[in-house]
């Protein structure tokens, strides 16, 4: 009867993090679809300012910093997305030919702990330069002078998004990295 219990416990556990992992995944693939309207718009944004400065010699004076925001706000929010696509840049001259297990553990022992260390450092410091910038009201001191609370929220957002989708990433990969996965599962998916 014990056992039962704890079975049911388990397939209970192991659903709610199915759908928290769905969940979570689902609104990163919206904020991917989000960013690259975003993307557009910088695109659209830096022609309007090209078509200002060069035919009307009338630049704007918020156009440079607009576009380093948009730009960087697709930059720093699209770790998550590509994480999930498997998009981010591995150089695998040896990866490629080792087993899913070889490869987990290799992960497991460099790849997470540096990222974990780089990333919770970052969001560490960011959420400072967050309440620091909100709490002084600090702005850019260009010309434009804007507020820049925002662009720190979303270092501390698209930080925080990046280290949820790599920690659920991470727990398949410590389990195959320990023999009590099999080796053919699909990490992270």
């Amino acid at each position: 009867m014990e056992n039962k219990v704890k079975d049911n416990d388990l397939i209970h556990h192991s659903n709610n993090q199915s759908k928290i992992k769905t969940t979570i995944y689902s609104i990163i693939e919206w904020e991917g679809k989000i960013l690259s309207f975003l993307f557009l718009i910088a695109s659209f944004q830096i022609c309007y300012e090209l078509i200002l400065r060069y035919f009307f010699n009338s630049p704007t004076v918020w156009g440079l910093e607009l576009t380093i925001y948009l730009c960087g706000t697709t930059y720093v929010m699209g770790g998550a997305y590509a994480s999930i696509h498997n998009a981010h840049i591995k150089i695998d001259v040896f990866y490629a030919k080792w087993s899913r297990r070889v490869k987990a553990i290799m992960d497991v022992i460099f790849s997470y702990t540096l990222f974990f260390i780089f990333c919770g450092t970052l969001i560490w410091f960011s959420a400072e330069w967050l309440y620091e910038a909100v709490v002084k009201n600090q702005t850019s001191g260009s010309i434009w002078d804007p507020p820049i609370w925002p662009m720190r929220l979303v270092i501390v957002i698209g930080s925080s998004l990046l280290f949820l989708i790599e920690l659920i990433k991470f727990f398949p990969d410590l389990m195959i990295a320990f023999g009590k996965a099999d080796d053919d599962e699909t990490i992270g998916q």
